[in-house]
């Protein structure tokens, strides 16, 4: 009976001696009701703040996606429509997009161009990372410092040097010379986040791969890659979502329709006379479903991988 007493002796104590003024105010009642003792009240706080701060976010998706089924007399309506019902609700802005041929090659050209890109950028990265990772040679410690540096530099600034090299490898229009151009902003990224999680590797695993037969490049096969799922991951998802948008080295390197990617699908259905709305906000959301839908599936191992591999690039 005692414990009690005491513990209410305290708060009271606490509560006279925190403030002549405050003590009893408003701030000190709702101290009081998130004390440590109610978690849930706290808890239940915390995840009204956060359910209110993503609807913030999310709306805007949400509303683009639900503007896709909008008629287009719902679409300039004067006033909010959320849900389309009725005579608001149609599905003529996803056939006239998905059954248009050109667009349907940019898409086909998006996914070609933006796997080749992530396929390629992680067999550099690796093993550029592994090399200087693993062993010693002048420049092995700055080259790190050197790839990070390029990515301060905006894109704008190789963009003339950069097209006048792909023009004299005749790579201009060309689905190659596209995949080199964001292979070459990604491979810096995925080079410094990989060594942090190969330094992190003992070496003692590569020496007992070695004994038990393995080449060199099984080590890095058998060893080292399953070991740094996370971080490929997270260098896969950087460079996919980088290859996935560009629009800037596309519009240089792309001289027709055969080489242009989703990024451009969005001027399809635009004029000098009018645009159509509701074609272009469907051509958007298909645009974007692809990013939602890989970060959905490997956001465990991005987040694992941030989390790992964020300070040990150094």
């Amino acid at each position: 009976m005692s414990r009690p007493t005491e513990r209410s002796d305290t708060r009271s104590g606490s509560g006279s001696g925190s403030g002549s003024g405050s003590g009893s105010g408003p701030l000190s009642r709702f101290d009081d009701w998130l004390d440590e003792e109610t978690s849930p009240r706290r808890a239940l706080l915390v995840y009204v703040v956060l359910a209110f701060y993503y609807l913030i976010i999310l709306f805007p998706i949400i509303y683009l996606l639900l503007s896709t089924f909008k008629s287009q007399s719902a679409l300039f309506a004067g006033e909010l429509i959320i849900v389309p019902t009725g005579d608001q609700f149609t599905l003529s802005h996803w056939a006239r997009v998905l059954t248009r041929g050109d667009f349907q090659l940019f898409a086909i050209n998006s996914v070609i161009i933006a796997t080749t890109t992530t396929v390629l950028t992680l067999a550099v990265s690796i093993f550029g990372a592994y090399a200087i990772s693993r062993f010693e040679f002048p420049g092995s410690k700055s080259m790190i410092l050197a790839f990070v540096s390029t990515q301060m530099l905006p894109g704008v600034l190789i963009l003339i040097p950069f097209f006048s090299l792909m023009f004299t490898l005749g790579l201009i229009n060309s689905y190659l010379g596209i995949v080199l151009a964001h292979s070459v902003g990604a491979i810096p990224f995925g080079v410094w986040l990989l060594k942090g999680y190969f330094d992190d590797i003992p070496e003692s695993l590569d020496d007992a791969a070695r004994m038990d037969g393995c080449s060199e490049l099984g080590v890095i096969l058998r060893v080292i890659v399953p070991l740094s799922a996370p971080g490929l991951s997270v260098a896969a998802f950087y460079t996919f979502v980088l290859s996935w948008n560009d629009y800037l080295f596309v519009s240089i390197l792309s001289q027709s329709a055969g080489t242009r990617t989703l990024p451009f699908a969005l001027e399809l259905f635009q004029s000098s006379n009018a645009v159509d709305w509701g074609a272009v906000l469907t051509a958007a959301v298909i645009t974007m479903a692809p990013v939602i839908v890989l970060f959905a599936l490997v956001q465990r191992y991005i987040v694992e991988g941030l989390a790992q591999g964020g300070t040990k690039g150094f």
